[in-house]
């Protein structure tokens, strides 16, 4: 079965856009700095609407994570189990995704990781996963 594909809002479009390019993009509160995520229309810190989409690393930190060893939806059943991971990035906030490529036994909090990006469909609709940083695997669309 096919994984769920992400059906992008007017706002969240510029984030899942980036991702088919293999980047990835982040709105930042003109007025605070605020890194926004996930993606909406003002700055939850100051309220400001001026807020402008800018590239980020994906550099990141394993936050926190749990194994599911049953399926959180039918189109998720492989691999299994599935990782899900809460990460903090470079830029200081937390994203929600799982990790690819990396043994239950060997996730540790603090791990350093590094975005993987995962094509689910012949339109080349993409999710953003994570790896091991120090992962030699150089395929990243396939996880």
């Amino acid at each position: 079965m096919q994984q769920p594909v992400p059906r992008p809002t007017a706002i969240s479009k510029p984030f899942w856009d980036a991702l088919r390019e293999r980047r990835i993009v982040v709105p930042r509160c003109d007025r605070c700095g605020w890194w926004i995520f996930y993606p909406r229309r003002h700055c939850p810190r100051c309220c400001s609407e001026r807020l402008t989409w800018t590239a980020i690393s994906g550099q990141a930190t394993l936050c926190s994570y749990t194994i599911a060893r049953i399926p959180t939806l039918a189109g998720f059943a492989q691999p299994a189990p599935q990782n899900l991971a809460i990460v903090t990035l470079a830029e200081g906030f937390n994203m929600n995704s799982a990790l690819a490529g990396v043994e239950p036994e060997a996730m540790r909090i603090g791990m350093e990781l590094r975005p993987v990006f995962n094509v689910i469909d012949h339109t080349g609709a993409t999710r953003l996963l994570f790896t091991a940083a120090d992962s030699c695997d150089g395929d990243n669309s396939r996880h």
